[in-house]
């Protein structure tokens, strides 16, 4: 079937769907787990002042101001009274779940690095605790909790002293004053709040849930809230059936008129004020997902032409959290990238990230790795907070959470390295549907085996091959490279009146890897 070119310009072309295929044979796709910085956790509880430093999704943000040449962190602490928290209990002598917020003293703290690995937490004149300066930027009496804190470094907003944004789950008392309120920093230390309220769909109340990702998509010129709705799993109960104490609500498959699982709703605005209705983005499924999953939060960014996504997983029953690798051509529709293999998984038993592995952070790309900031626990989704009421049997329900703390991880992938096109024993071929391009070079990220080598071929999209372009002309690569130029015969430049009107390119190899290509350059390149 023909297939009309499309233009890839310069763009990147990573090949996590299937968008720039045509054909393969005797070739795999591979998910890559990033590799786990060896001396994780980066930041943990450190400080007399630190009382639940929570690192959940979303919970916490890490950028690079390029400005200032620094790493920037921003985490969440609790200050959770559990005391309190166990203490408040209904006239029947049930635990009120509600309380937990108006046990928690939720605010922000601040950390920078020079090198993203190795952290301060400066002393700012914001707050001051047993009369001593604090790393604390943003929530105290006067201004209220701070939960759920998403952070931006605008690219869209050019008022410096705006160059920080903010949206959070604001409380002044507790859960029942719950709203939504922005914010705004020159430097990311010191915020002001905005004056002008969040409008989300025109809604009145309380609209979102406290899981809130915002982004801002360079390309399109919107912001984006991947988040909840606030009644998203509130459903009618049919009292005949069994119930239980734990908290936590039945889930009824087969019934998508009763969901009552967590999943991803979005929203955009052009102004950061007035955003569009919630809409439903990302949804489990009954046939193809488990029975007790649920999608947690989701983290978009743009490669390319194409929109990445972790998608945090929750295990419900064992009470772990995973991420997941997904990806979208439009940004609503989303498309799951090996489907049940995480992108990001749990360490090992009795390691500090053992149950919990949570991203709700963009990545940050460097010219030699892509890193990818995590959020670790070597506690439970909720056993370490609602355990001790139920009486569970587990070591994070006794006083002190059984020792257990959270923290933030660092892992890293090869530049491109989320999937790779992998051959084997046989050679293995791969075509690219037709495309269309002003660049002069073929630049490969490839990795060959001891025994690997790795092919080009270019044709018009009639699939004819241009002659001086042929596979026996191309210079083989044994190689390992993120930014191979390919070369036929020693010379580089393309013919651009082939990749004007349309053209294909055929990659042939054997025990070798490739992750992503793109066409790139000018005639004074070339």
């Amino acid at each position: 079937m023909r297939t009309l070119p499309v233009n890839i310009g310069d763009q990147v072309q990573l090949f996590i769907d299937n968008h720039m295929i045509e054909m393969v044979n005797f070739v795999t796709r591979t998910l890559h787990q990033p590799k786990k910085y060896d001396q994780n956790p980066i930041i943990r509880k450190d400080k007399p002042w630190e009382v639940v430093p929570y690192f959940r999704t979303n919970t916490w943000n890490v950028c690079f101001d390029a400005e200032e040449n620094i790493y920037k962190c921003w985490y969440e602490d609790l200050g959770l009274d559990h005391e309190m928290f166990l203490g408040h209990r209904d006239a029947s002598g049930d635990p009120i779940d509600a309380s937990f917020h108006d046990a928690c003293n939720m605010r922000y703290l601040y950390a920078e690095s020079t090198d993203g690995i190795h952290w301060d937490k400066p002393e700012l004149n914001y707050r001051v605790i047993d009369g001593r300066k604090t790393n604390i930027c943003l929530g105290d009496k006067e201004f209220g909790k701070v939960h759920s804190w998403s952070i931006l470094l605008d690219p869209l907003d050019e008022d410096r002293s705006k160059r920080f944004k903010g949206i959070m789950w604001h409380e002044q008392t507790g859960f029942i004053d719950a709203s939504i309120r922005a914010v705004y920093s020159a430097d990311g230390r010191h915020w002001m709040p905005y004056e002008q309220p969040i409008d989300i769909g025109e809604s009145t109340g309380l609209p979102l849930g406290d899981v809130i990702i915002l982004s801002a998509d360079a390309v399109s010129g919107e912001y984006c809230l991947d988040t909840r709705a606030i009644a998203m799993c509130e459903r009618t109960i049919n009292p005949k059936l069994p119930t239980t104490k734990a908290w936590g609500l039945p889930y009824h498959p087969n019934d998508p008129w009763g969901m009552s699982k967590r999943r991803v709703f979005s929203t955009t605005s052009r102004d950061f004020f007035h955003w569009t209705m919630l809409d439903e983005t990302i949804v489990p499924d009954d046939v193809d997902d488990r029975l007790d999953d649920e999608f947690y939060g989701l983290t978009r960014f743009r490669m390319g032409d194409l929109y990445v996504g972790f998608l945090d997983i929750f295990h419900r029953t064992h009470n772990t959290k995973t991420v997941h690798l997904v990806c979208s051509r439009n940004g609503h529709d989303w498309n799951r990238v090996h489907r049940g293999d995480p992108f990001l998984g749990l360490s090992p038993e009795g390691q500090w990230d053992c149950y919990m592995a949570e991203i709700c952070n963009q990545p940050i790309f460097l010219d030699d790795e892509i890193r990818i900031y995590y959020g670790g626990a070597n506690l439970h989704h909720d056993w370490w907070e609602q355990g001790q009421r139920e009486g569970l049997d587990v070591p994070e329900a006794q006083p002190g959470f059984g020792g257990g703390q959270m923290g933030l991880g660092l892992s890293t992938l090869r530049p491109e390295g989320f999937v790779s096109i992998d051959s084997t024993v046989r050679e293995g071929i791969l075509v690219t549907r037709p495309f269309l391009s002003d660049g002069t070079r073929l630049i490969v990220n490839v990795e060959c085996g001891p025994k690997g080598y790795f092919d080009a071929e270019l044709s018009d999209a009639n699939d004819d091959v241009v002659p001086g372009f042929e596979r026996s002309a191309c210079d083989t690569f044994h190689g390992d490279s993120t930014r191979h130029v390919v070369t036929w015969n020693a010379k580089a430049p393309l013919p651009r009146q082939i990749l004007a009107r349309g053209a294909k390119l055929r990659f042939f190899s054997r025990h070798a890897s490739l992750y992503a290509f793109r066409i790139e350059g000018t005639e004074e390149t070339a």
